[in-house]
């Protein structure tokens, strides 16, 4: 089993022309090799008869990875893949077969009382609307409702057109960084209205989906990487005027495991995805650009 992180580095060439051509780093920061069968003494190779065979194998992965990251062609990514090899007599050419895997670490809200604590937020704007929001807790679970208050001071009564409320992912590898927005919504009940005091009750229901969860990892095979992996709740609020607009961003914490005590959509859906480390997706490819290395490479 292979793990490699790959991020874009710029250089950047001059001769009679500019241009800018990126470079792709890869890192790997895990590498396990079993041997599931081999020829016993005195024999040169193994046969087997016609048909279908199988093999038992266990990998075990170390407590603390990072967790798989973007899928796709988009960079920075971290990608799993297990390599299994048929290691043929040098007149024939190796049969080879790659399988990516989704790897997350665990994450169990209930070992840190933090996350189940109450969070308050403000801001303000030249105008003098003042936010002032309440969010019941700080961490979650794909499936849960994030649930919360606002509060709004409208003196001057300008009209608000809108609040934005959105879930986003940042994750930086080494250097580079991503951010993702999970979910959005604007609030039905604070729409074009100029009411002096606003008092509004959101809940925001998190996708049964496997997304990574919040991870700070360092570490490496050959080379140390670092890999961070957050999220944050965004509160825009857009007024009328010019430069009225303002935000403010809460940090929160996306787990594996929930708390005890749930809120009213439960996690037991989320935890039949998320409880195992590694989960497989073999009828949705992933992008394969950049293959994994060859088998000499990871074999050394």
């Amino acid at each position: 089993m292979n793990t490699n992180c790959t991020t874009p580095h710029m250089m950047q060439q001059s001769n009679y022309l500019n241009r800018t051509q990126t470079d792709r780093r890869n890192v790997t920061f895990l590498s396990e090799k079993q041997v599931i069968e081999s020829p016993k003494p005195g024999q040169s190779e193994l046969v087997y008869p016609r048909g279908q065979h199988s093999w038992r194998f266990d990998i075990k992965l170390p407590s603390q990875l990072p967790p798989s990251l973007s899928q796709s062609s988009q960079f920075p990514y971290v990608r799993y893949y297990l390599k299994f090899v048929i290691d043929r007599p040098w007149y024939q050419p190796n049969i080879d077969k790659t399988l990516y895997v989704t790897v997350f670490p665990s994450v169990i809200l209930s070992n840190n009382p933090q996350y189940s604590m109450e969070s308050t937020f403000s801001n303000h704007n030249r105008k003098d609307v003042a936010l002032r929001g309440h969010l019941n807790k700080l961490g979650y679970v794909p499936g849960e409702t994030i649930t919360g208050t606002l509060e709004i001071e409208n003196p001057q009564q300008i009209v608000l057109k809108k609040i934005h409320v959105a879930l986003f992912q940042n994750y930086q590898v080494e250097s580079n960084t991503e951010k993702q927005m999970i979910l959005e919504t604007i609030l039905p009940g604070v729409v074009n209205t100029n009411n002096a005091h606003i008092n509004e009750d959101f809940a925001i229901a998190l996708p049964f989906q496997q997304f990574a969860p919040s991870c700070h990892f360092v570490g490496g095979f050959r080379d140390n990487v670092s890999v961070h992996v957050d999220y944050f709740l965004e509160v825009k609020v857009h007024a009328e005027g010019m430069f009225t607009n303002f935000d403010v961003s809460v940090p929160m914490t996306l787990g594996t495991e929930c708390n005890k005590n749930t809120n009213q959509h439960h996690q037991n859906e989320a935890t039949k995805i998320l409880s195992n480390s590694v989960s497989t997706d073999p009828d949705k490819p992933i992008h394969i650009e950049d293959p994994p290395p060859d088998y000499g490479s990871t074999a050394q």
